[in-house]
């Protein structure tokens, strides 16, 4: 009995250690290794990097004309800053045409209300229009945009009046200029849409982009063997003031700051191939404090280089129609060797878009051809088109030409000729006519035999 209840014991025993054991076999999937929180290998996100410390933002490219990113409403009046420089250093680049290396001296007046930023320009210097555009466009020097004011225009009232007729010119109507350094005046404002009109203006004078590309530029002196230094304050360009912010794709424009602005700026940058330039607008920019308690983070400079290495990483050229791809088989007719011939596209297709593009799935080709072709057949010879499209936008398109020869064949083709002729409307009007001609004389001849038979019948009478 008592073994009966030992055994009894050590069964109920086995069995919760089982029930034990099943259970945490069951539950195991629960307590595994945590699961990679990105649930594997992630979908790469392509949205572009968010502005949140400037008020507008815009990011443009050149060579496709294409808007990638925008940040607030840009006809919204802002502040200029520096970027009056931009309009200033096009409105006297155009003036002086190509005389650029006009000389003048330099008096009281033209310096008198030139504050802030300035290479220390002193009356009784002789200059060149040249190297006061190298000072304004390269360092944004203020005593430089008045001295050359005066150059092109004899007065700044006079120069400033030429950069409104400018901005008006351009379709700027949200601008307005009271001075050519962007200095804050209550009365001048512009807006980032205006800006962005400016400088794809500028960016089409490559004199201006030379000037705004230079790292440092040496201005000698006339009166004397104090050269100056002048060194690009667009961070992008040169490492001189900060070189946290310079970028090697960056090809110039301008840089800024004013308590009433903010950090603004305008910033052209190109591809190591040359291929794919673009514009970044940014406007009413904040500074935060940085992360290692160094020098602030300026957020014109910050957010440009965001969407500058964003757009050069997602988006790019790709082939979507090549010439070497069959598109279409087309059945031929009057060759006895070859039943069809494949078409391909006369030209490959390149176009800009987003990297991450499923071919197959979304670009989608619509070829056009007739039903077939009669031979002989010339190998490039145009036979449908196709286009290419994405997004129910068309891409591009081409035609479809031939691959090879075809001969044709004699015997078929004059068994097609007979099946024309016989079939066409020719034929069928000459046969119906030779059937109505052919019934018409016999029922005329039936008629003239009847009566010949009743004329000369014995005992016929007529009745009266």
């Amino acid at each position: 009995m008592k073994k009966f209840w030992k055994r009894r014991a050590v069964c109920r025993a086995l069995a919760i250690i089982t029930a034990i054991a099943a259970t945490t076999l069951i539950a195991a999937p629960a307590f595994a290794a945590p699961a990679d929180p990105s649930g594997g290998e992630q979908e790469k996100s392509f949205d572009p990097p968010e502005q949140e410390h400037a008020a507008f933002a815009y990011l443009y490219n050149f060579e496709n004309d294409a808007v990638l990113y925008e940040k607030g409403d840009l006809n919204l009046p802002a502040y200029p800053a520096s970027i009056v420089k931009i309009m200033s250093g096009v409105v006297a680049i155009e003036v002086l045409g190509e005389d650029r290396l006009k000389t003048a001296t330099i008096t009281e007046e033209m310096l008198d209300k030139a504050s802030g930023n300035n290479i220390d320009l002193q009356p009784g210097e002789q200059v060149t229009a040249e190297q006061m555009l190298y000072a304004l466009l390269v360092n944004g020097a203020n005593d430089a945009a008045y001295v050359l004011a005066y150059i092109a225009s004899g007065s700044a009232e006079n120069f400033v009046e030429r950069m409104n007729d400018k901005a008006r010119e351009l379709g700027m109507n949200g601008t307005f200029y009271t001075n050519p350094t962007g200095m804050h005046d209550d009365s001048m404002y512009t807006t980032a849409a205006d800006t962005v009109k400016l400088a794809k203006y500028a960016y089409e004078i490559p004199y201006f982009m030379e000037i705004v590309s230079t790292p440092k530029y040496v201005m000698e002196s006339a009166n004397s063997d104090n050269n100056r230094n002048i060194r690009n304050r667009n961070c992008m360009i040169s490492k001189y003031y900060r070189s946290d912010y310079f970028y090697d794709k960056a090809i110039g424009m301008n840089a800024g700051f004013t308590r009433q602005s903010g950090y603004s700026g305008v910033f052209v940058a190109r591809s190591d191939d040359g291929k794919l330039t673009y514009l970044c607008v940014i406007m009413n920019a904040e500074a935060t404090a940085a992360e290692n308690g160094d020098n602030s983070v300026l957020h014109s400079y910050a957010g440009a280089i965001e969407l500058f290495d964003w757009a050069f990483e997602n988006y790019g050229y790709r082939e979507v129609l090549s010439s070497k791809q069959v598109l279409a088989e087309l059945p031929v007719t009057l060759s006895a060797t070859v039943d069809y011939v494949t078409l391909v596209p006369s030209n490959s297709l390149t176009v800009y878009l987003r990297k991450d593009i499923d071919d197959e799935k979304d670009i989608k080709t619509v070829v056009n051809t007739e039903e077939s072709i009669a031979a002989p057949v010339t190998k490039g010879q145009v036979a449908g088109s196709v286009k290419v499209m994405y997004e129910g936008r068309e891409l591009g398109r081409s035609e479809l030409i031939t691959t090879a020869d075809v001969t044709r064949s004699d015997f078929l083709y004059t068994v097609e000729k007979i099946r024309e002729f016989t079939t066409g409307g020719f034929f069928i009007a000459s046969a119906v006519s030779a059937v109505a001609l052919t019934i018409a004389y016999v029922l005329v001849k039936a008629r003239v035999r009847t009566r010949k038979l009743r004329r000369g019948t014995p005992g016929g009478f007529r009745k009266r």
